[in-house]
């Protein structure tokens, strides 16, 4: 372990003027010499600060109490802690020699397969639209293949593909003017809530057999294994946005309705655990929610000068849409990652936060 600094700030004041954040740099699996077997039962943690129990906390052996150097917590032993610790009789996480240890979490959450949506715009030129069907056939190639995949292409309309509906192409499309809540996704998808990790309870089973509802899990979103080639097919036959764009006008992309779908489908399928959400944009959003700006080409892209003098309309919704998003997006433990490739603006500025808090990449 190495930190960023030598001595921890005694003070709220030493603490502000430090330059460089506090952190510490840590190599996982590092073999070190000294350090002793896995412990084979999970960490003492802080009842305040959830730290760790560690050489360096200070240990009152007669009152069976430990205090925690980050927040002076005093925390009391466990029963079977302190009916055997002692000057003498040490735990392994105490001894000053193991300052590094390792646990074997005897309740460690159960963590299913990583999930991957993509989020394609179809509002490209055709040789834009066939450079990113053979990027994403290339990327279906290198995922493992337990992961779970699930395809949403958007242009005038939000589509939504079934990819366990096998005997054809089957989607699902959503109005790209207006915004849809997770519990309307799941009403108009025929999918019920999951619990953690995917897995649903005994309610949740009685619920769809008495509504007749299907978990997301095997509709949506598969193994890439069992549906790579209904996706490889999809992704062959993926075209254009059909509608008609008149030249006086911007091509119709509802870029947030998109994104709101997506991350309603993640919420209602696996919420609370791992997954990225990948967003393929070629342009600015230009209806529904999130949009920054507006069809008619008579009407400019906000500028830096137009947001110096409050004079960008649709900016401030827009951002507030994505922080919403963002926010759900944290909620469920999901990742929003944006690959944008346009000559034009794509509305980074205000779709930025949706990748800022919930770590995902901008390309």
């Amino acid at each position: 372990v190495r930190m960023s600094y030598g001595v921890w700030p005694a003070s709220r004041l030493e603490a502000t003027r430090i330059v460089v954040p506090v952190g510490c740099l840590y190599t996982p699996l590092k073999k070190i010499a000294a350090m002793p077997p896995a412990l084979a039962y999970d960490p003492v943690r802080c009842n305040g600060c959830a730290g760790v129990l560690n050489p360096y906390c200070q240990i009152d052996f007669r009152t069976k109490l430990w205090t925690c150097p980050f927040c002076q917590t005093r925390n009391h032993f466990a029963p079977h802690y302190a009916e055997n610790i002692s000057e003498h009789n040490l735990p392994a996480e105490l001894i000053p020699q193991f300052t590094t240890v390792e646990y074997e979490l005897q309740q460690a959450p159960q963590s299913g397969p990583p999930v991957f949506l993509f989020v394609v715009d179809t509002c490209l030129d055709e040789e834009e639209m066939d450079e990113l069907k053979d990027s994403l056939q290339q990327t279906l190639n290198l995922i493992p293949e337990d992961s779970l995949v699930g395809l949403i292409t958007f242009g005038t309309h939000v589509m939504v593909h079934e990819l366990g509906f096998t005997e054809c192409p089957k989607s699902y499309v959503f109005r790209g003017t207006k915004e849809y809540p997770a519990q309307k996704v799941q009403d108009l998808l025929g999918i019920l809530p999951a619990g953690r990790g995917g897995m649903q309870s005994q309610q949740a089973q009685q619920q769809a057999q008495a509504s007749a509802r299907e978990p997301a899990v095997g509709r949506f979103l598969l193994p890439i294994s069992e549906c790579s080639f209904t996706l490889e097919s999809i992704l062959e036959d993926l075209q254009r946005d059909p509608w008609p764009v008149p030249s006086d006008q911007r091509t119709q992309r509802c870029s947030g309705v998109a994104l709101s779908v997506a991350v309603g489908l993640l919420e209602s399928a696996y919420s609370r655990q791992g997954a990225r959400i990948m967003t393929f944009i070629g342009g600015p959003a230009t209806t529904g929610p999130g949009m920054i700006v507006g069809r008619p080409k008579t009407e400019a892209i906000r500028s830096h000068t137009d947001m110096q003098k409050n004079n960008a309309a649709h900016m401030k919704p827009a951002q507030q849409f994505y922080n919403s998003l963002a926010e759900r997006a944290v909620a469920s433990s999901h990742v929003v990652d944006i690959f944008a490739c346009s000559l034009d603006q794509i509305g980074l500025l205000e779709m930025k936060a949706c990748c800022e808090k919930t770590g995902g990449l901008i390309v």
